[in-house]
């Protein structure tokens, strides 16, 4: 069986670097530093509270532990200077305090929380859907048509923090029946097969769109869903006031505290040209890597930092936000220096330290040299990039799969058995075997290593009692695209691989779960029902070199892992609102291993680490 191993080597230095700062995370409370205790209004400690740590003066580095079983909390070595500290629970105020801290002494900052009446803004968009009504079939069917139909461009918590009469929801509704898929100007049916659905099937009621273009799915599935959103929308978040009761998540305890999450400030950094954003972790430093000629010298610009603390998340009293500012850290990988890479949707690493991204052509930085190359002549790529065993380089098309001959410089395409399938991302498994998701159908391409040969694998797809016959009706004759998706759609979206196991994995997008499938015989093994996570939106999976199967949530603000010997799953709380994480990296050469983390939506990519010692 051909192995393939997913770790990037990383040069002296930086590796020194990074297991030092892990090491300092799992020794007993430091003597020095900052320390301290939550405790609530009645005296009684506090597990599971966000404690969170920036400097004042030019900061760009946040931050955050969680407090134990007994309230107690403690930090790895911070820089001298003066810091902001905050404590946080869903439910409790917000304290702030300021301390001097110096790497010489102990600092013990102790914190009460007090409870507040209305902390609706404080909820995730899972933790609001979940807090909605659902005592009656109509209800519980509602939540899941806003899920489908209201969490894509932007968090379902934003539009629910507001309060609109009937005819405000419907002007909303009316723009985003119409709207492009990305929040821009209205574009011929949001991107979806103008006239046809998937699987290529034409309409024939030759019915258009808001923009007088042949309708596709999503005009289609937004306007039957039209009324009845407009409806519920107004009755639990309209001019009248609704009882809501806030369903959080509960804090997390045990392991689940034994976190350090490291945030960096990541502003965009999009200049004209082909380029990349570097993240030095060292030093929380941005710059911008732009392509002069192909094949030549990268230039580097610096990037400013972020001066808006008001949009960041850090302050979950503030909900969340339209993440217009936000975009340009979708995608991450870990280079061979040491430093963090990101951009847009398609980025990965390369075994050579080297990173690959490009939606119309194949692009590679060259870390070492510092030199970009394009490989132009590829179809339209979609989200997902992978370099097999023997160094070709695979990416998702609109089409299926295309691989790159670096050796030829042929290009060679894979298309799925269903057209118009909506290929989204793709991984390549131990046995070089190359798997994409087909998020508008519900299953799975695969491509064989040896062969060539295309199969697809179907999932099981989701019903529930509280669905109706037009439900089921409009899922067979509209189908579903990737922006939103009739409710009998799982949207198998983002995926990974284990390269040395026999298990590959996708999110499933629409209901909360995770699906397990075996390399070996190409079958579905298990769809994995998250508990408590219906509305979490599972996204990018990755396997680390423990076949431990990570996941990022759009909806949710959590870290999720999966034991697939266990079959349990443990869900780590972010300290950001809002983050709307899509995809991540994880660098082996740590024990345990380090993820990190892009927020697409609060402009920071996060560093999350493991205290292994759970007696302390």
């Amino acid at each position: 069986m051909p192995s393939l191993h997913r770790r990037v080597t990383i040069s002296g230095l930086c590796a020194a670097v990074l297991v030092a700062g892990l090491a300092a995370q799992t020794r007993s409370p430091p003597g020095t530093g900052l320390v301290g205790r939550v405790r609530s209004a009645d005296g009684r400690p506090m597990e599971g509270v966000a404690v969170s740590a920036r400097a004042q003066q030019g900061a760009t580095i946040t931050t955050s532990v969680w407090t134990d079983q007994n309230g107690y909390y403690y930090f790895p070595p911070l820089d001298n200077g003066q810091y902001r500290i905050w404590a946080q629970a869903v439910g409790f105020d917000r304290p702030v305090a300021e301390q001097t801290i110096a790497t010489t002494t102990t600092v013990e900052q102790n914190f009460t929380l007090k409870p507040i009446e209305n902390y609706l803004y404080q909820l995730s968009s899972a933790e609001w859907l979940e807090s909605l009504p659902g005592d009656t079939a109509f209800d519980r069917r509602m939540k899941q048509v806003l899920m489908n139909t209201c969490s894509n461009c932007h968090q379902t918590s934003f539009a629910l923090e507001k309060r609109y009469d009937a005819r405000g929801w419907e002007l909303i509704i009316d723009h985003m029946i119409k709207i492009s898929s990305i929040g821009g100007q209205p574009q011929s049916s949001a991107g979806d097969p103008a006239g046809s659905r998937s699987g290529g099937i034409k309409f024939d009621d030759n019915l258009l769109d808001s923009n007088g273009e042949p309708a596709g799915p999503h005009y289609r599935l937004m306007s039957f869903y039209k009324k009845d959103t407009i409806d519920y929308l107004t009755k639990v978040r309209g001019p009248k006031a609704f009882p809501i009761k806030p369903r959080p998540f509960p804090r997390p305890t045990g392991d689940a505290t034994k976190l350090v999450v490291v945030e960096y400030d990541a502003p965009a950094g999009q200049g004209g040209g082909v380029g990349i954003n570097k993240l030095d972790p060292r030093t929380g430093l941005v710059t911008r890597l732009t392509m002069t000629t192909d094949g030549g010298k990268v230039t580097s610009t610096p990037v400013p930092p972020i001066t808006n603390e008001y949009r960041s998340g850090s302050d979950w009293l503030l909900g969340t936000r339209a993440e217009t500012q936000e975009g340009g850290r979708h995608d991450i990988a870990i280079g061979g220096d040491g430093n963090i890479y990101y951009g847009g949707g398609n980025i990965e690493p390369d075994p050579d330290g080297g990173v690959w991204w490009g939606g119309r052509e194949f692009i590679k930085l060259d870390v070492k040299a510092e030199t970009i190359r394009r490989y132009s002549g590829a179809p339209v790529m979609s989200h997902g990039k992978g370099v097999d065993s023997m160094g070709n380089v695979w990416a998702s098309t609109n089409d299926g799969a295309v691989r790159l001959d670096l050796h030829t410089g042929t290009m060679t395409e894979f298309k799925s058995i269903t057209p118009a399938s909506r290929p989204y991302d793709m991984a390549i498994d131990s046995f070089d075997n190359v798997w994409f998701s087909q998020i508008a159908i519900d299953k799975m391409g695969v491509v064989d290593g040896r062969t060539g040969e295309v199969t697809e694998v179907p999932l099981t797809q989701y019903s529930s009692p509280d669905l109706r016959p037009e439900d089921l009706e409009l899922a067979k004759r509209v189908g579903s695209w990737d922006w939103n998706a009739a409710l009998t759609q799982v949207g198998p979206r983002r995926m990974g691989a284990d390269r040395n196991g026999d298990y590959v994995y996708a999110g499933l997008y629409w209901t909360g779960g995770l699906a397990q499938f075996n390399a070996r015989t190409k079958t579905l093994k298990k769809q994995h029902e998250v508990p408590g996570g219906h509305w979490i939106q599972p996204y990018k999976v990755l396997v680390d070199k423990s076949h431990m199967a990570w996941f990022a949530t759009a909806n949710a603000d959590l870290l999720g892992k999966f034991n697939p010997f266990t079959e349990r799953f443990t869900m780590y709380h972010l300290p950001t609102r809002g983050s709307n994480t899509r995809h991540m990296a994880i660098d082996d050469s740590t024990d345990p291993p380090t993820i990190w983390l892009p927020y697409i939506g609060a402009q920071k990519i996060a560093r999350v680490q493991f205290r292994t010692d759970t007696a302390k």
